[in-house]
Parts: C-alpha cells; sequence; structure tokens
C-alpha cells in the first residue's frame, strides 16, 4: 500500500474527525472512511445537519461510484444511530441511477451466496463492518422494464404530460423554439391549449385546460383555426406524428407518479435510466428536479413563516402544518456518470435543472451529490457549488487540474508519498484505489485536505465488470 503523509495534524481533537456542517452541530453524519495517513486511525465523518453540494470524482476503476454507494448507504440507513451513519432529522434521496448498478444496494453481504457476494463480504468483515437493513426502494421508468432480469419489487415511474415545460418539449422535439416553426409550434399549441384557448372551425372555442394530456395536445393540432392558418401542413405533420407516437409510450399513460410517492422520509429511490434513451433521461432528471425544488421551496417558506411569525393564528399554524407534511421532506440528489447530463460542451436541460438545483436547493433543504470520471467535462456552475470534494486517482492532466482547483480546504503545507516529497497533483496521481483526497469548504475546524480510505460497503456494490 502506498504511505501517505500531510503535515500539519488535520485538526487539532482527537479522535474521530467530524466535518462538513459550518456549525459543528453533527446531529446527522454519514461515515466516509478512515484517515490513510500515517499516524492514528481516526474515523471521517460527513456531518449532512446542513445541506451541502459534493462532487466525487476519480477515473475508472478508482473507486468513485462505490464512494457514492457508500454515501447513499449512509442515507438510507435506520433512523436514529447505525454503525455507518447517525439520523436525528427525517431525510430522503433520489438517486439518478445512469449506469444501472446502485439497485444492487438492498442486496445485503453474508457469507454464503454467490462468490461475488462472499467477495464482497470478507472485505466487510476483515475491516469490522457488518451488513445492516437498509431503506431503498428501486424504480424505473415505465415502459423500460425487462421482466425476465429486473429484480422483483421495482416500481415503475409514470410522467404527467402537464408537468413538461417547454424547455422539456424542445428537448423532446430537438427543436430550437425561438428559430425552427416546429419549435414555435409548439409554443403556441402549449400556449393555446393551457392557457388562453383556442376556437375551432366551426366556431366553438375550446377552454385552456390545466390538467391537459396528449390527447388535448393533437386535438388542438388539428382542430386550432389559428395554428392551421399560421403553419405550414408539414410543419403540423412532422408535430402531430411525434405526439401520436410519444402519446402511445407508457412512460406518459395512466396516472402520473406522485413526487410524495418517489420522495419518501427515511427512504432512498433509485431510479434506473440505463435503458432509457438520452432525450427521456434528461426529460426525466429535469422534471423530477423541479418538482422537488418546487416542493421544498414551498415547505421552507412555510416553515419560516412558521419560524418566525409569532402573531399566527391556530388555524393557520396548522394549515402551515399540514402544507409542510404534504410536501417532501429534505431530500439528496445524488447522480453518477454527472458529465452525461450535465456536461460543459452540450446543452441539456438537465444540466440546467441540476445547476439551479445545485445554486438554490441549499436554502429548501436540498443537498446534491455528483459522481464523474471526468470531472473536467462538467459544467464550470456546477463545480463552482461544490463545498466538499471527494477524488479518487485522476492521472490526466485536465482532469487532476479540476480537482485541484476545486479543493476548499487548506492545502498541507508537506505531502509526502512513499517518502517522496509531493504537490497536490502528483498526490491524486498516487492515490490507491478505494483511497481519495478529501476536501470541504464547511469545515471551519480542519487545517487541511486529508487523505482517506473509504469504507467498505455494507450492501452488495453493482459496479465491477460482469
Amino acid at each position: 500500500m502506498t504511505s501517505y503523509k500531510l503535515d500539519p495534524k488535520p485538526c487539532d481533537q482527537q479522535g474521530d474527525i467530524v466535518i462538513g456542517d459550518p456549525s459543528n452541530r453533527q446531529k446527522d453524519k454519514i461515515l466516509l472512511g478512515k484517515l490513510a495517513e500515517s499516524g492514528a486511525l481516526r474515523k471521517l465523518w460527513l456531518d449532512i445537519t446542513g445541506e451541502q453540494v459534493v462532487a466525487i470524482c476519480g477515473k475508472r476503476g478508482s473507486g468513485k461510484s462505490y464512494t457514492l454507494g457508500v454515501l447513499i448507504e449512509g442515507l438510507a440507513a435506520i433512523t436514529g444511530k447505525s454503525s455507518v451513519a447517525v439520523h436525528e432529522t427525517s431525510r430522503a434521496g433520489l438517486v439518478f441511477d445512469i449506469m444501472d448498478i446502485f439497485w444492487t444496494s438492498e442486496i445485503g453481504l453474508s457469507n454464503t451466496g454467490s462468490q461475488e457476494i462472499i467477495k464482497q463480504y470478507k472485505l466487510m468483515h476483515e475491516k469490522g463492518y457488518k451488513s445492516e437493513s437498509l431503506n431503498l426502494t428501486i424504480w424505473i421508468p415505465s415502459g423500460y422494464e425487462n421482466p425476465q432480469i429486473d429484480p422483483p419489487n421495482v416500481k415503475a415511474l409514470k410522467l404527467g404530460v402537464k408537468d413538461l415545460e417547454i424547455d422539456d418539449w424542445a428537448a423532446l422535439f430537438d427543436v430550437d423554439i425561438f428559430k425552427e416553426p416546429r419549435g414555435m409550434l409548439l409554443v403556441d399549441m402549449l400556449n393555446h391549449v393551457s392557457q388562453v384557448g383556442y376556437y375551432r372551425e366551426d366556431g366553438v372555442k375550446v377552454e385552456p385546460i390545466s390538467n391537459y394530456d396528449f390527447e388535448d395536445l393533437i386535438n388542438c393540432l388539428e382542430n386550432d383555426t389559428e395554428i392551421i392558418e399560421n403553419y405550414n401542413e408539414n410543419t403540423l405533420r412532422s408535430i402531430r406524428q411525434r405526439m401520436i407516437t410519444y402519446s402511445s409510450l407508457s412512460l406518459f399513460q395512466g396516472s402520473p407518479t406522485l413526487i410524495t410517492e418517489l420522495i419518501n422520509p427515511s427512504n432512498v429511490s433509485i431510479l434506473m435510466l440505463a435503458r432509457v434513451p438520452d432525450e427521456f433521461k434528461k426529460v426525466i432528471v429535469s422534471v423530477l428536479v423541479r418538482m422537488i425544488l418546487r416542493e421544498r421551496r414551498d415547505a421552507s417558506f412555510a416553515q419560516k413563516r412558521l419560524d418566525l411569525q409569532a402573531n399566527l393564528t391556530g388555524d393557520e399554524k396548522n394549515r402551515l402544518q399540514r402544507l409542510i407534511q404534504s410536501k417532501v421532506p429534505r431530500t439528496w440528489v445524488l447522480m453518477d456518470e454527472a458529465h452525461v447530463l450535465a456536461s460543459h460542451s452540450e446543452g441539456s436541460i438537465a444540466r440546467e435543472a441540476l445547476i439551479k438545483f445545485a445554486k438554490e436547493g441549499r436554502n429548501y433543504g436540498l443537498s446534491l451529490a455528483v459522481a464523474t470520471q471526468q470531472p473536467s467535462a462538467l459544467d464550470s456552475r456546477l463545480m463552482s457549488q461544490v463545498e466538499t470534494l471527494i477524488s479518487h486517482q485522476l492521472t490526466s492532466p485536465k482532469d487532476a487540474d479540476v480537482a485541484s482547483d476545486n479543493i476548499r480546504s487548506p492545502l498541507a503545507d508537506n505531502i509526502t508519498v512513499n517518502g517522496t516529497e509531493s504537490d497536490v497533483g502528483n498526490l491524486l496521481r498516487h492515490l490507491d484505489q478505494g483511497t481519495a483526497v478529501f476536501s470541504c469548504g464547511n469545515a471551519p475546524n480542519l487545517k487541511r485536505l486529508c487523505v482517506v480510505n473509504i469504507r467498505p460497503r455494507i450492501s452488495a456494490h453493482g459496479g465491477y465488470e460482469a
């Protein structure tokens, strides 16, 4: 194993290191692992009492997905105290599982079963950990199930047509809403159906409807006299045909999944997305992230009224408390391979939704964790919001530079790797598998970045080659 020595000491306190909350409240925390540096074997906990944005990076095979799994386990651990987490506050989690590797978190490790399970169990057991019950629910977008290979009890996610905004429609149809006739037609169609209504050829006005579906949109294309007059038949036919195709998709049929069904207190929902086409991935992420942000914005506003307005009547207090209870709880959104949907080189509605979430979410009790093997590919606006960085080995100079630039903790005065003086860039290139550099901007007691061995998983890791 590689030897790492850093000076000065990471902090003055003895024992476990608990960092991540500026007020050091330590009400809610997740165990990440133990220091990998020379000296005492001290546990490192991420204090999640306050909301934050976390980035986990590392080249393929370095352990970044494994570390995201550790974070998921911590969030899904039982309320109260467990071996991997402490939870006083009820939180939820939603994982956008781009590669379908985190559903395995529902599988406990034991010394019986397949060779892979036994191998992972031995690693856990040798390090002094044990498998524990986790609160997890597995989801997949409706229409992309495969009963022949899916684990049991997978739930189907459905979207409501009315929940798509104009940018979502532009992504689905791959059009520019400002420059292309098809894009302008989409804008007019949605406006007429949901806002102003329209007249049919027989003079009857069709009133606007808020809870519209594909049938309402198609009827507008076929009967709205203004739209028929203003747009070429080829343009109308193009949009109509795509509308008919989308209307047949199971994803949009039937009652949409309530956001409060997907996001449950003290539970992590894992949404499998590997089988879903990229344009639908973007729309699904965009719609769900917006919903969560909107729900928490309302709940946060209501909570502040309860906290700050002493003159509220009993009825007003009860009404606000009921509203808060009807909304989603404090929530973490987590995503692996974040560069797929949040790249700086390609515009994406998912990217914009995630950036907005990162910028505004902490005010409403929302946290974000993204993992990537290409930090240099992530949009810089997203990286600028990162407070906690966990970086595994990076051999690409471009990626190592981005990681180094986003270290929020002070640098060490001296770094040696296997007895040789080093800098941060060289340290990142020589990290062992499962070892990471940890830094946090919300850690006033932390004197410098740390090198940590990520703890073993207590549930099955699905990120290996099979």
